[in-house]
Order: C-alpha cells, then structure tokens, then sequence
C-alpha cells in the first residue's frame, strides 16, 4: 500500500489546491483528461480533507466513511464558455450542455470512478475505495490524516522541515504565514484590508500567485514552498 498526501496540479484545474493521496493521482490525471477533451474547467471547492471539520456549503451530509477523508475525492463545479455550473445545474443531467454531459459520462464509463449525482451528490467525484476495499480504507485514514495535521498545522512537523502554505478551509494560521505576509508587504504586494494578520487567505493567495509569476517560479500555483520562501528572501 503507498500512502501519501500530495498536491496536484491539472491543465483543467482552477480554484483550490487539490490534495489527494498519491494512489488517487492517476485517476486525478484521467479527470483532467477527460476535461480537457471536452474544453471543461473543473472548479476545485474541496478535496482531502480533515476528519471532523464542518464542511461550508454541503449539499448532503458527510459520510462516515468518505473518501475526503483519505485524499481519494474531490468536490467541484464546471466552468464552460464563461458560465460557472454549480450543484443546482449539474444535478439536472438532462439539461446540461453536451460537453458536460460527455465528461460526466466519461467518468461513469471509467472502471472505478464514480459521478456523485448518481447518488444524490452531483458535485462530487471519488473512487469508491471506502465501499471497495473498506479495510484499505480504514488503513489509510490515519496516515492521510496525519499528513493533513502536519501540512496545516505549525509546529507539528519535523524540525527545519517548514510546512507548505496555501489556501485551505479553514485558513492556515501562524507566524510563518506573517512572516511571508510581511516579505510580500516589503515587497510591494497588497495584502488587502487586514495585512499581515497571520491567516493564508485570499488576498495572501493572489499575491504569492504575483510574485510568484513576477520572479518566473515554476509552478505558479500560490504554494509557498521552499522555491517560494527562497525567493522571498526567508
């Protein structure tokens, strides 16, 4: 069994990060594929998750047992031709424009995945690991759920291993979010209303993006990672 928490990082994926188990990566890469040929953008709004946090903007109750919680699901709406498709339209099949309607029945035609409106849920795709293998599941909830406290909370990883910093819900908090907040504000960068306030939220996000693109850093992805903090001078 590999077990690892990972980002990903599509053609045809904007909004949020997505972080995913590396076992669900493949099936990830086939999503964007499958996008991709239908001229689709999938609008990440959640992906791995940790077990116990409220979940905003639900539509059905969180299972026990989601595969959210092993980093093997994403939620998503669809951006086509400037029109953004939210739970509402996506859970009318009928209605939706052809190439909605090829990409989600590309994913019910894949082996494993599965289209959650098919099961009261149209936002959502997994790979139904919790009903397949339930056992493999249950292996992998600690360890995902670990690497989730590691990435978003400060002090809990190694020494001199700093975490990652991005966009999350809820917001990422600690004075290793201010500290880059305060390079950026040195660096021009505007950081809204609340500047260097210690919490990773939208405004800090775009502006890493900005600098990021301004310094020609590959990816662009508004991660601050260790290219990123070098960059800033951290």
């Amino acid at each position: 069994m590999a077990t690892e928490l990972k980002t990903f990082i599509g053609s045809q994926f904007i909004n949020k990060l997505v972080l995913a188990d590396i076992e669900f990566i493949p099936h990830l890469e086939k999503i964007n594929d499958f996008a991709a040929t239908n001229g689709l953008k999938i609008f990440i709004t959640s992906s791995a998750r940790p077990w116990g946090l409220p979940v905003g903007g639900a539509i059905v109750s969180p299972a026990k047992m989601s595969n959210h919680l092993i980093g093997h699901a994403i939620d998503m709406n669809i951006q086509i031709g400037g029109k953004l498709y939210t739970s509402h339209e996506l859970g009318d099949f009928n209605s939706l424009p052809p190439a909605i309607k090829a990409f989600i029945t590309a994913i019910r035609n894949h082996p494993v995945l599965r289209w959650g409106g098919d099961f009261g849920d149209p936002v959502h795709i997994d790979d139904g690991l919790n009903l397949r293998n339930p056992n493999l599941w249950k292996d992998k909830f600690p360890i995902i759920q670990s690497e989730l406290t590691g990435l978003t909370q400060p002090g809990i990883r190694a020494v001199n291993t700093p975490r990652l910093l991005f966009l999350t819900t809820p917001l990422m908090e600690g004075n290793d979010v201010k500290l880059v907040q305060e390079k950026l504000l040195t660096k021009g960068f505007d950081l809204g209303k609340n500047g260097a306030d210690s919490f990773f939220g939208q405004a800090t996000s775009q502006a890493v993006v900005k600098f990021q693109d301004q310094q020609d850093l590959d990816p662009v992805d508004g991660i601050v990672g260790d290219t990123t903090r070098k960059a800033l001078g951290l």
